[in-house]
């Protein structure tokens, strides 16, 4: 088998999800330009139910079946590996079927009681095929993350977007016509393909990636292996404190969707304008703060699998490492972003969407950003140590604070849109403080103080940079092209200062598997 080094496997996946997020800008820009904000906040309204009953089809079992087909792995036994895989594929494909039928009955009452909007329950019906396809899928890239193979997920994961962006152009240009509840419909069609697509994919690497799998094993059958009792029990202990967590978070994100446009609509926002802002919140400026993740993402994803392996070899040192390591990351490429969106938002908004608008919402949101970016990776950090029930109680907090400040500061004339993001980066802050005291407390992380300082100080260079460029071209150039060299040129100055300091080097690519 060929496995990535924990660094290896998020690179893997950092391409991929570049790849993604550059389709997926295009994609936002090209709807917003082409239909308006309105249909896209007709989606992100019914979206979060349909995320809430994907997490809980799924049980948390996906995770679950990476960070214990990796501990089988660490520990020789790769028959009981597969076993667990086979279990956990087959409590997917009941659970999955049964929330589809029960979805199919019960979505008119559920949607006519968490939305004033009618035009989302045919937008959510034609969602409602993915509660079947996602919760296998994801069973498959959980598969392929245990055994630290990232190009099957990563490649999988371009091909859907790639689908469901080319089909989505398509039915906008086939249902504009029709108005904005059809254009609405068919965002969610195309994600269906998409996803479909998806699955023929990555079920066709399985079958290749099977044989292989049982060549390594000398007898299949008489492979050490844990009993199916056992296996179940491990799956829901760790797959359900993770659900609650998924469902927490999907749950919040209903609200969200469903308390801030009420709240503007109480505010005297008309509920098309409501539709409309919450559309801007959550298709722009939520968009360019999540730019980062991409690469939180992927070092969380990496961690799980890595840090349980480690932990199943008794490796402390190894788990230290790739704790600390992960976390540093982090940090170095977050804080930079945070002060890009801080000083550029509203020239970030205007280029890629045309509405400068959204400049100021960015910039409140960037006030957590960095936070926000810690957050995802400890979670990861905190799975792969197999604390669930510390990331569930953790998440509780952020969402209680985020759902008090939405309720309270949107409220505020002043504030309308920009009190939810204030609740945001409020929640992020606190979220990302009790996953790294937990983390310490558990491995004993560091990170050395020139580790913080360069990073920091060269930042301060990057701002200094963008700042006096923006003057300096604002003589000569327009203001677009201004925003973009300049943060061009601040950006590479933080690059030369990091590398030439030794916080970065390429080396972190290439680190070998016994240390990452």
């Amino acid at each position: 088998m060929t496995k990535q080094s924990f660094v290896q496997g998020a690179l893997v996946l950092f391409i991929s999800g570049i790849i993604v997020k550059i389709i997926g800008f295009i994609f936002q820009i090209a709807v917003i330009r082409l239909i308006g904000t309105e249909p896209v906040g007709i989606y992100n309204m019914v979206f979060p139910v349909y995320m809430t009953v994907i997490v809980i089809s799924t049980a948390g079992l996906p995770l679950a079946i990476s960070k214990m087909v990796a501990q089988q792995i660490g520990l020789g036994n790769l028959g009981g590996a597969l076993k667990i895989f086979k279990i956990a594929l087959t409590i997917l494909i009941i659970l999955s079927i049964f929330f589809t039928a029960t979805l199919l009955f019960i979505s008119p009452l559920l949607l006519k009681s968490l939305y004033n909007d009618p035009r989302v329950l045919w937008c959510f019906y034609a969602m409602i095929p993915g509660i079947i396809i996602v919760p296998i899928c994801s069973a498959f890239r959980g598969l392929f993350q245990g055994l630290q193979e990232m190009i099957v997920p990563a490649v999988t994961q371009c091909i859907e977007q790639i689908v469901r962006i080319s089909t989505a152009l398509f039915l906008i240009k086939l249902l504009k016509p029709y108005g904005i509840k059809m254009i609405a419909v068919g965002l969610s069609l195309s994600m269906i393909l998409g996803e479909f697509i998806g699955l023929l994919l990555i079920y066709a690497l399985y079958k290749l990636k099977r044989k292989k799998l049982r060549e390594n094993i000398f007898s299949y059958e008489k492979a050490r292996t844990i009993s199916t009792t056992k296996i179940i029990k491990e799956l829901f202990t760790f797959g359900f404190p993770t659900t609650l967590t998924r469902v927490t978070n999907s749950l919040v994100y209903t609200l969200e969707a469903t308390l801030i446009p009420i709240t503007l609509q109480k505010c005297g926002f008309n509920i098309n304008q409501a539709a409309s802002i919450y559309g801007q919140f959550s298709g722009v400026s939520m968009s360019l703060l999540t730019i980062p993740t991409v690469l939180t993402f992927s070092l969380a994803t990496s961690l799980v699998p890595s840090i349980s392996e480690a932990e199943a070899q008794g490796k402390f040192s190894v788990l230290q490492f790739r704790s600390s390591e992960a976390l540093r990351l982090t940090y170095l490429f977050g804080l930079p972003v945070m002060v890009i969106l801080l000083l550029k938002a509203s020239s970030l908004s205007n280029i890629l969407y045309n509405l400068p608008e959204a400049g100021i919402t960015v910039r409140y949101l960037a006030l957590g950003a960095l936070f926000l970016y810690l957050a995802q990776t400890s979670n990861g950090i905190l799975q792969g140590l197999g604390l669930v029930k510390t990331v569930f109680f953790n998440t509780i907090a952020g969402a209680i604070i985020k759902v008090a400040g939405i309720v309270f500061l949107v409220k505020i004339p002043e504030l309308n849109i920009n009190g939810a993001a204030l609740a945001f980066s409020l929640s992020f802050f606190v979220v990302s403080i009790l996953n790294l005291t937990a983390i310490y407390q558990k491995t004993g992380f560091q990170l050395k103080f020139k580790e913080i300082a360069f990073p920091f100080l060269s930042t301060i260079a990057m701002a200094f940079i963008i700042i006096f460029a923006t003057r300096l071209l604002n003589n000569f150039l327009s203001g677009d092209l201004v925003s973009i060299i300049s943060i061009l040129s601040g950006f590479l100055i933080y690059m030369f200062l990091i590398t030439a300091s030794g916080q970065f080097s390429f080396k972190y690519l290439l680190l070998n598997k016994k240390q990452g």
